[in-house]
């Protein structure tokens, strides 16, 4: 997991500004650190999970994560549709 680290005068910014505690900042950040450090591969199982839980059919969530994976905060390669199915069952 990716470790953010926040300068003291940017958290105290953060505390003044909205209606958190130290404790609950540190949260949050630890949870954005891990949301940002997910890999390509990880996302993609995981959401397929997420999908498959909600009832939709393969062929959506196929789709449905090729659409996502271009507004996730990493860099991912182009994958068509075949690849995605190919990084959930091998």
């Amino acid at each position: 997991m990716a470790k953010i680290i926040l300068d003291d005068q940017f958290k105290n910014y953060l505390l003044s500004t909205y209606p958190i505690d130290e404790s609950l900042l540190s949260h949050l950040v630890e949870d954005l650190g891990e949301y940002f450090s997910t890999d390509v591969k990880k996302f993609i199982g995981l959401r397929h999970q997420k999908l498959q839980k909600e009832g939709l059919k393969n062929d959506k969530i196929y789709s449905q994560i090729h659409e996502e994976l271009k507004e996730r905060r990493f860099a991912a390669p182009e994958l068509s549709i075949r690849q995605i199915r190919r990084i959930i069952y091998g």
